[in-house]
């Protein structure tokens, strides 16, 4: 059964009397199950996420050339 999970990639749902009580994931999909979750419940994180998509929307983008540039000129201050 670990074989399916860890190197099939399978998920296995684990019954009691019947009835799902607990289900196997590979243990990086867990990891960012919970990462995840962190993520979702915290209220700044989520704000700051958002204030991105709004960017984005808005066109106000910066290109990987143009940050790296800033962030040259910030180190020689």
């Amino acid at each position: 059964m670990i074989d399916q999970v860890a190197d099939l990639r399978e998920h296995v749902i684990v019954t009691r009397h019947g009835r799902p009580a607990a289900v196997l994931v590979p243990v990086d999909e867990y990891q960012a199950l919970e990462e995840t979750a962190e993520i979702l419940s915290d209220a700044e994180t989520m704000a700051a996420i958002e204030e991105g998509r709004r960017d984005v929307e808005r066109g106000e983008t910066v290109t990987l050339d143009e940050l790296r540039q800033e962030l040259r000129t910030r180190r020689r201050k």
